[in-house]
């Protein structure tokens, strides 16, 4: 479903704003998107995922898209909606996501 994506990673050789040396963590990934999230300890913390959206909602959003004609490709919804049960790491996610926001990541390389 995703159409823009994050293709590489930020890193201190390709942007101005982080410092030599600083790590980069790509927390997730998958065949079409490589580049799920990405964490920087006590900076920065993205999910390229709709990190709220269960079965329900993610077949929902397929069947606003057939209708409204934004996607055409059967197969692709098919697809999505063969997946949208899968199970995920919703709950990690979500605990990392707690410790960032507290602060309570200064360990965490």
């Amino acid at each position: 479903m995703h159409q823009d994506h994050v293709v590489d990673p930020p890193s201190p050789e390709s942007s101005k704003l982080l410092e030599k040396g600083t790590k980069v963590h790509v927390w997730g990934s998958s065949d079409h998107t490589k580049v799920q999230g990405v964490y920087i300890r006590e900076r920065l913390f993205t999910s390229q995922g709709h990190l709220g959206f269960d079965e329900e909602i993610v077949k929902r959003q397929m069947q606003m898209r057939v209708e409204s004609g934004g996607i055409e490709d059967k197969e692709q919804v098919e697809d999505a909606a063969d997946t949208a049960d899968w199970k995920h790491d919703g709950e990690v996610v979500a605990q990392a996501m707690l410790r960032f926001f507290h602060g309570e990541d200064h360990d965490i390389d």
